[in-house]
């Protein structure tokens, strides 16, 4: 005799759909996702906090002279030259400095969704970054993204009291990990002339 499938007709759309073993297996490695939530809500809000929107440190007064003596000693060598644009150049990225270390940043929101990362008015869609890893600066904790823009290239979220480990979980769902940071040449060289003249007195 032939067996038929019966099925309840009646019941809610809202049921929750059969997950295959895949799905059971990521959401047991990832606590932070419900793909139940995922497929009845594809446009959600995974985690959100509130932070500076650059890394800032109040710099010392040895900082702000040691850069105006390195200014006043490169323009003096281009006023020589003739080179008056580069002194122009020199005073305004001289002002720049001045400016970003001494005015603290206001803080902004940061938002990890389901459909791509919002820092203040600004959405990136997960499909126009790249990779990410994570790195300290002035005594804070940064998540870089990286883009497939040129400009920006690199996004950089100040963590705040973010705990690093949930947001190498969520962030990880959808984009690499780098285990170590990559750096430019230019970085790096930056990196070890800071480190051989700092431009700031030590605080002992």
């Amino acid at each position: 005799m032939p067996k038929y499938h019966t099925q309840n007709l009646l019941s809610s759309p809202l049921d929750r759909p059969e997950l295959s073993p895949g799905d059971r297996h990521s959401n047991e490695e990832h606590p932070d996702f419900d793909p139940y939530l995922d497929y009845y809500d594809p446009v959600r809000t995974i985690i959100a906090w509130r932070a500076p929107s650059r890394p800032y440190r109040k710099k010392a007064r040895s900082y702000y002279t040691t850069v105006a003596l390195l200014i006043i000693l490169v323009s003096m060598i281009a006023f020589f030259w003739g080179e008056r644009l580069l002194i122009g150049a020199l005073l305004a990225l001289g002002f720049l400095v001045y400016v970003l270390n001494f005015t603290p940043p206001g803080e902004i929101d940061y938002k990890i969704s389901s459909q791509g990362i919002i820092i203040g008015d600004h959405f990136y869609h997960w499909e126009e970054l790249d990779s990410f890893w994570f790195s300290e600066k002035e005594g804070l904790k940064i998540l870089n993204i990286l883009t497939k823009f040129r400009f920006p290239g690199l996004l950089m979220l100040v963590m705040g009291n973010t705990p690093q480990d949930q947001l190498q979980r969520i962030v990880a769902h959808y984009l690499p990990f780098h285990e170590i940071a990559p750096k430019s040449t230019l970085e790096k060289w930056s990196e070890s002339l800071q480190k051989n003249f700092p431009l700031e007195t030590p605080q002992k």
